[in-house]
């Protein structure tokens, strides 16, 4: 029992690689349980014993459930969706000495900068998109293993097991690729949008660590993942939520 939902929350985790998707999950659970999808924009007809959610900017979801007439208090359990990453900015590509190019980020969240070194990366988030009938947000994901921030091989810099103060804006940028990936960024995104390139209005991206989930330890009491915070939380109050 424990090690499905283990492979629950880590199927969860593994569909949710920034906030955004984590919403869209949250709110795939709820609506496959019988969850009713409200707008604030709209009148509420809600009735005794009536399941209910609703969504905020993609980045929040709300669910409810209408109590008999007789209940005179009420329960609430709150966790956030996101989690310590990097934001990519604006026009992100930086070509270095005419050899490499690097995405511009900035950080978002505490997080401890040594664990995002040497691992595969990738990119999620949402974009605004031009279409036929007007704007739309499609969440995206671009599903492999696409950057790394590397660390510096020993010999180039024998203190590093000294200590070492990183500055995000020198030892932390992102690897993309080499001179000839020069100005495809925003084509990458495109495609992962299904869209051409010049329909892309504006864009939410973040970094995510692709490293596979997994449980370990003697007796298999442990685990190990990226964004346990707080995806964890949020999976567990949800299904406290839905029992």
């Amino acid at each position: 029992m424990i090690q499905n939902l283990n492979e629950e929350l880590f199927s969860f985790i593994k569909k949710s690689p920034t906030g955004f998707h984590a919403v869209h999950e949250l709110a795939n659970y709820l609506t496959k349980t019988g969850f009713e999808c409200l707008s604030e924009g709209n009148t509420w007809n809600l009735v005794e014993g009536g399941k209910y959610f609703v969504t905020r900017n993609q980045s929040a979801i709300i669910a409810f459930k209408v109590s008999r007439k007789d209940y005179s208090g009420f329960h609430i359990a709150a966790s956030h969706s996101d989690s310590p990453t990097f934001k990519i900015k604006d026009h992100p590509e930086q070509m270095v000495k005419g050899k490499y190019v690097q995405l511009n980020t900035e950080r978002y969240g505490g997080m401890i900068y040594s664990t995002w070194f040497d691992r595969p990366l990738s990119i999620a988030g949402r974009a605004l998109v031009k279409t036929e009938t007007g704007v739309a947000t499609k969440l995206l994901n671009i599903d492999r293993d696409l950057l790394v921030i590397p660390n510096l091989a020993v010999h180039m810099d024998r203190t590093v097991n000294d200590g070492m103060k990183y500055n995000p804006q020198v030892n932390l940028l992102p690897l993309y690729g080499d001179a000839a990936s020069k100005d495809t960024f925003n084509k990458l995104v495109a495609e992962a949008c299904g869209t051409a390139e010049e329909n892309i209005i504006s864009t939410d991206l973040f970094l995510y660590n692709r490293t596979a989930p997994t449980v370990w330890g003697a007796h298999n009491e442990y685990m190990s993942c990226a964004k346990l915070d707080d995806l964890e939380c949020a999976f567990s109050s949800l299904k406290a939520f839905l029992k």
